[in-house]
């Protein structure tokens, strides 16, 4: 679904996303979600007209790499895409974890690393294809990832234990159970990945011009929000 995103020039440029709450995401047709927000006010701060455009992770991710004067948001930057993008944050961050259901009747104890061990040993850790934690755990040395396209269905199995275990962001699983009426005790973290950074990246080709504007405007942003917090402490 495309997204028509004016700000008063006629400058468009393409940015692509996929559905992410509570980061990114839609509700009839309007951009919602903590990174969307921040997104909007860089946009207004440059004076463009972004077309921000939502689709299938995988899709998003080739697209933004592929495409001049393109981007991408809410991407967790890890070493396997350095090279892929022009970077530009962080604008957010998020809280990755190895989760299991209630149902499951193994005992994950001991230190994280122990957790960790446990995890690589399990039949199979549910990912999103393409996806940071599918980046992070392979880095780790997993051997046992199998690939879901849609995290939210994903979601849903691992409730019922269809699936074994589930690596993913806890906001975002919160967001989905609550929106499914899931209590979270159906749910247990075994294993911590980590805090890791979002930001909007830039394909290789979109003039560099064009990102250092994106990333004045989000030092001016922060830089705002920053002396807002100082004056309330005031």
């Amino acid at each position: 679904m495309l997204l028509g995103v004016f700000f008063g020039s006629a400058h468009s440029q393409n940015i692509y996303t996929e559905n992410f709450p509570p980061y990114n995401y839609q509700v009839d047709g309007e951009l919602l979600g903590l990174s969307s927000k921040v997104i909007q006010e860089m946009a207004r701060e440059i004076g463009v007209e972004p077309s921000i455009t939502f689709l299938p992770w995988a899709r998003a991710y080739r697209y933004a790499k592929e495409k001049e004067n393109s981007g991408i948001f809410s991407i967790v930057r890890v070493p396997p895409r350095e090279a892929d993008f022009q970077w530009v944050g962080p604008i957010e961050s998020v809280n990755l974890g190895i989760y299991t259901s209630e149902l499951n009747s193994v005992e994950y104890s001991g230190e994280n690393e122990k957790r960790l061990e446990q995890a690589r040993q399990a039949t199979s850790v549910g990912v999103q294809r393409g996806g940071a934690a599918e980046k992070i755990l392979t880095s780790m040395g997993f051997k046992n990832l199998y690939h879901s396209a849609t995290t939210r269905k994903a979601i849903l199995r691992l409730a019922d234990y269809r699936y074994e275990l589930l690596a993913l962001d806890e906001n975002y699983l919160r967001f989905i159970l609550e929106a499914e009426n899931i209590p979270l005790s159906r749910i247990r973290r075994v294993a911590d990945l980590g805090e890791f950074d979002l930001y909007l990246a830039f394909s290789n080709s979109t003039p560099i011009e064009v990102v250092k504007k994106w990333r004045h405007a989000l030092d001016i942003i922060r830089s705002r929000s920053q002396s807002e917090d100082k004056d309330l402490m005031n």
